[in-house]
């Protein structure tokens, strides 16, 4: 059985689903610029995980990381000066304070949203950190086609988010 269905996200060239079996159907796609794809409908993320972005050169590197709901993200400062890393997102507010180099400290993130992260000493520093609620997720490149294998059948939130145009989202079937 095969479906082809367009999304309504501008940053889409083409979205379609093809169902595998009766058990799980496949998302494909491709992004006009780097981003990343999930897709979730409730499942628990993957196991939790501690993920990097350290404070080096007065930014963040890298610039946005992926962690699933429940998992943690430390922030080593490699700089020679102190740092204050925080955040007013909804998703998860967050504020832990002066730091000097060093191994720098950790955040858990128990709930899926987008968070946009800042330092309070150096205004030009911006982070992004994406927290993910469902067990398929990729990145991508301009123009490289995606493909989330093993999505179960029904109705899912389709995320996809960029730098420059932040977060959208779609309901979808599979």
């Amino acid at each position: 059985m095969k479906a082809r269905f367009v999304v309504p996200v501008a940053l889409f060239v083409a979205l379609a689903f093809h169902a595998a079996s009766a058990v799980t159907g496949t998302v494909r796609g491709v992004l006009t610029q780097p981003g990343v794809v999930w897709v979730s409908d409730g499942s628990p993320p993957p196991p939790p995980v501690e993920v990097q972005m350290s404070n080096s050169g007065k930014a963040f590197l890298p610039g946005a990381v992926v962690v699933p709901a429940g998992g943690s993200v430390r922030f080593p400062n490699q700089d020679p000066f102190f740092h204050s890393i925080y955040s007013e997102s909804d998703a998860d507010p967050f504020d832990i304070g002066f730091y000097d180099t060093g191994p720098g400290k950790v955040v858990a993130f128990p709930k899926a949203g987008v968070v946009a992260v800042r330092c309070h000493i150096h205004g030009s520093m911006h982070g992004t950190i994406l927290i993910v609620d469902g067990p398929w997720v990729v990145t991508s490149q301009p123009d490289q086609s995606y493909e989330i294998q093993n999505v179960r059948p029904g109705k899912h939130i389709l995320h996809v988010w960029t730098p420059a145009d932040g977060e959208k989202t779609s309901e979808i079937s599979v």
